[in-house]
């Protein structure tokens, strides 16, 4: 991520278009989307609102079929967001310095908790090499938080 490039469009320096802007930016967020900061975010982020996101998914699809069960529901839901925030958390090694600060930025008992929830969600699924990750990511928040 240059950090240039995120201080470049608020420098005052003008585009002949709002065509070139618009690239500009989306080159940016094209960087910030492959850095581990997006990463560790989005999974926090993820794994804590994935109880809304299961309450609206119950709420569309019991407007649509009522003979749906609301537990079955429930598991799609979680099997999407756990899912979802796993391919974030695997790019994040906290071998690597750059990862490390990342999860450092986003540390507290909350990132704990996310992770432990994770852990607990692929342990249930028999899923123990992505287990083996999260496990690695979470010894070493615990570290950062003793």
């Amino acid at each position: 991520m240059d950090v240039n490039k995120i201080f470049g469009l608020f420098d005052g320096e003008e585009f002949d278009s709002m065509k070139e802007k618009s690239q500009a930016t989306d080159i940016l967020l094209k960087d910030y989307k492959n850095h581990p900061l997006f990463w560790v975010g989005m999974f926090k982020k993820l794994i804590y609102n994935h109880h809304l996101f299961n309450a609206q998914i119950i709420k569309f699809f019991d407007k649509i079929d009522n003979d749906l069960d609301p537990v079955d529901i429930d598991k799609a839901g979680e099997f999407v967001v756990f899912t979802r925030a796993w391919d974030y958390i695997k790019k994040v090694n906290p071998e690597d310095r750059q990862h490390q600060e990342a999860l450092y930025h986003f540390l507290d008992v909350d990132l704990k908790v996310a992770l432990e929830l994770s852990l607990n969600y692929f342990q249930e699924q028999e899923e123990y090499e992505k287990c083996a990750h999260l496990k690695k990511n979470l010894e070493f928040v615990k570290l950062l938080l003793t």
